[in-house]
């Protein structure tokens, strides 16, 4: 169902992006990551395949600052001018703030939170349209986040970021409900990564969502299967 299929992971060299490229390239799709530093793709798609993930079709990394919409559009161009197409976008670029009250919180603190967790998704999906509705055809996924549907003291800038996201992917939906092409939200509580273990000791890692388990429901919500989930939010909250 999914050999050659064409994937974009944005975010795909961090912690959960990485699980969701591997994990979809092992379904025999190609993966294409827009990546900042090639040295870093280098890293941990080559130098780090030296167990289970070694001979899978090659992921592939282009150059590319998801928050500036021109290269974000040279890069979706590139894409299909390899591949003819695009079918697949998964959005996981972000990043949030050590809590900070709104008393405290200025407007740079909000554009930086809104060019990373908003602007990203919105550049990718924007850039990735053009070509879905070329081909009627297009499945998006994003990540959102816990705070952007239940209010959080001193997350204001994050949760508005991440609250953006889920109204793109819900807005995209209802103007493209007739096509082929859907779009949902992933919105997982405490993933499970090494930063997040490393900041949060104390807390009872077993009940926190694993990156292979955010990296299975995209895959889900791209499949034949989930054709008509579009405009959904879907809640990863584990055991928290």
């Amino acid at each position: 169902m999914f050999k050659d299929k064409v994937a974009i992971v944005t975010g795909g060299t961090g912690a959960l992006g990485r699980v969701i490229v591997n994990h979809f390239a092992a379904q025999g799709m190609k993966v294409y990551i827009p990546v900042r530093s090639m040295p870093e793709f280098m890293k941990v798609f080559e130098q780090g395949d030296e167990t289970e993930f070694q001979g899978l079709p090659k992921r592939y990394g282009l150059p590319c600052d998801a928050t500036n919409e021109e290269e974000v559009r040279e890069f979706c161009d590139n894409v299909v001018k390899q591949e003819k197409r695009i079918d697949f976008l998964i959005n996981t670029v972000g990043g949030y703030h050590p809590k900070r009250m709104v008393a405290d919180t200025d407007r740079e603190l909000i554009e930086k939170q809104l060019m990373l967790n908003f602007y990203t998704t919105f550049n990718f999906t924007k850039h990735a349209l053009t070509y879905f509705k070329i081909n009627n055809f297009g499945r998006v996924a994003s990540i959102g986040a816990k705070p952007a549907v239940e209010t959080t003291a001193g997350k204001f800038a994050y949760s508005f970021s991440k609250a953006g996201v889920i109204n793109l992917m819900q807005t995209l939906a209802e103007e493209h409900k007739t096509d082929n092409i859907t779009f949902n939200s992933i919105i997982p509580s405490v993933i499970d990564t090494p930063a997040n273990r490393e900041s949060m000791q104390n807390q009872d890692f077993s009940t926190w969502v694993t990156p292979q388990e955010i990296a299975e429901t995209c895959l889900y919500l791209v499949g034949d299967g989930a054709k008509s989930f579009t405009g959904n939010v879907v809640k990863m909250y584990g055991g928290v």
